[in-house]
């Protein structure tokens, strides 16, 4: 839809009586075209992209580096087909027409190549048919040529002697050449465990699709019901590594697995549909965070919780379908977005938590969030020793713990910087660093001891305050509050007196909210949408300025 600036050019091109000037008239052509070719609008005379793309596939690395495997087996209930592929070009190699087993595993062999190198797969198969007509067990080889290999050797000298016995009595007219262990290889073996061929390219992948005939067109790992997954399978041997494991698959079918995992399939229809959106934004904005792995996203928390097929329900697929493109954006740009289980009644401005300036993503209210979730509210207890424990666990000796006092909080509440300190030094925390130095489940804590007390501080604010290594005036000056045990007696207003520890050895903290609280809160979305928000407007709540496209 062209905007009111277009629509004056228009008239400028097909009034000729107007007597315009042909420059103007040209200037405008160039412009329309701009909206056109770029597909943007105009806003408040500000020209904003839209239109961002959401790719057609997504891969997701299901076992790398740590969790790379040196075998798997894989099968589909019609047949799997099985190839190369390279530049998305896929080349079979290799049909599977039963639900039988086919084993995938690393190679670390010596072989031995019978004959040389042929053109095409075409003239290595008629050839490899005649060589097995001699009672030879040989098997295609991919290695960015096609060859004819046969047997599995520890080393060189055990592939010679087979080729100086077996393979010269049984072969007449072909050369036995031995080929040394290569680190890029995969053996594929059929059911009946004999090799279906060898792939070792530097160019080409293993790839692994379910045939057309399966319906849910799905395949399976390990024989176990619960690593079932949509879409087609790849496998890459990198460098110092066991074989990466990457799913090939359409973004929605992709997000039937990662929407449930996230939100839970009972949810209201309208915050599972919001999760889809902000599943579906997050994906696009990620694309090739694992790059150096060779795929986009992990299946972890790190990245979005994805089960694959077994993870589906039908609840969770129609919301994925009924927002199929949708995403957030801001200002044309897809947008950063972020959700986490519950805020405990606010969510927090990102420069709190991680230093950002995101206009969208700042602290906003979050009412409607039930208040008795899942760690909605929590306390942890650790004595003065774990703490210490702790520290030394991180690399840094701070020697007894004398107090962990917070010394500053953000507008909505959260702990913005907290001060361990020891009798050997201290250390201070800032932002998401308050919540992760001890694994809390939020930034929204207070801390109580048996060596804290009420006292004001000099805005006139009445603060928790541990009087552990804190200075005190006294008749002689002011001194340093060095108690490592005993107590305490402190005179307040009208002489009131308490006593309190002089060496706080147990500290409670009592937050709530769970989460890093930026975004959305999926508690809260589950809040809104019972009260009757829609997805647009729970989204657009919590991250505000932004547009659902």
């Amino acid at each position: 839809m062209l905007n009111k600036t277009a629509l004056k050019c228009f008239n400028y091109l097909s009034d000729f009586k107007l007597g315009k000037s042909l420059l103007r008239k040209i200037k405008c052509a160039l412009l329309i075209a701009v909206i056109i070719i770029s597909n943007t609008y105009f806003e408040n005379d500000k020209l904003i992209s839209v239109g961002v793309a959401v790719p057609e596939k997504v891969r997701i690395g299901l076992y790398f580096e740590t969790t790379a495997v040196s075998d798997f087996t894989v099968s589909a209930e019609k047949g799997l087909r099985i190839g190369s592929i390279n530049n998305n070009v896929f080349t079979p190699i290799y049909d599977e027409p039963s639900n039988g087993l086919v084993t995938i595993r690393k190679d670390g062999a010596v072989h031995i190549q019978i004959g040389s190198s042929y053109s095409d797969q075409n003239a290595a198969k008629t050839a490899l048919a005649a060589i097995k007509s001699s009672g030879i067990a040989a098997y295609l080889a991919f290695v960015d040529t096609w060859q004819i290999w046969y047997g599995f050797y520890k080393d060189q000298k055990a592939a010679q002697a087979d080729i100086d016995g077996v393979l010269s009595k049984k072969l007449q007219g072909y050369t036995s050449t031995p080929v040394l262990q290569a680190a890029n290889r995969i053996v594929v073996t059929n059911p009946s465990g004999e090799t279906a061929f060898i792939i070792g390219s530097d160019t080409n992948s293993l790839y692994i699709s379910p045939s057309k005939d399966n319906n849910p067109y799905i395949f399976k790992l390990n024989n176990n019901d619960s690593l079932r997954y949509r879409g087609e399978l790849e496998v890459k041997r990198i460098t110092g590594s066991d074989m990466t494991v990457i799913n090939v698959i359409p973004v929605d079918h992709y997000l039937y697995g990662v929407v449930p995992a996230e939100i839970g399939a009972s949810s209201h229809p309208e915050a599972i549909k919001a999760q889809a959106v902000a599943a579906r934004t997050y994906l696009i904005a990620n694309l090739n965070k694992h790059k150096k792995q060779f795929f986009d996203l992990c299946t972890t928390t790190s990245c979005q919780v994805y089960k694959g097929f077994n993870g589906e329900y039908a609840s969770t697929n129609k919301a994925v379908d009924d927002t199929t493109g949708k995403k957030i954006t801001y200002n044309g740009k897809i947008a950063e977005v972020f959700y986490f289980s519950s805020s405990g009644g606010r969510t927090e401005d990102v420069k709190n938590v991680w230093g950002s300036e995101i206009p969208y993503l700042k602290s906003v209210e979050d009412k409607y969030e039930s208040g008795n979730s899942y760690n909605y509210n929590w306390e942890v207890t650790m004595t003065a020793n774990e703490i210490k424990e702790k520290m030394l666990g991180r690399g840094y000796d701070l020697g007894d713990i004398t107090g962990v006092s917070i010394t500053k909080t953000s507008e909505a509440g959260r702990v913005t910087e907290l001060v361990i300190s020891g009798t050997k030094g201290q250390r201070v925390y800032k932002l998401d660093g308050c919540r992760t130095v001890f694994g809390f489940n939020s930034q929204w804590y207070t801390i109580e001891s048996d060596g804290t007390i009420p006292v004001k501080n000099a805005e006139n604010n009445i603060v928790q305050t541990q009087l552990t290594a804190k200075k005190v005036i006294t008749a002689d000056g002011i001194k340093d509050l060095n108690v490592k045990s005993g107590q305490i007696t402190v005179i307040g207003s009208e002489d009131v007196k308490r006593t309190v520890s002089g060496a706080t050895q147990s500290y409670k903290f009592v937050g709530k909210g769970w989460g890093h609280a930026v975004g959305m809160s999926q508690n809260g979305a589950m809040g809104m949408a019972k009260a009757g928000f829609t997805y647009e407007q729970i989204l657009t709540h919590y991250f505000q300025g932004t547009v659902i496209e």
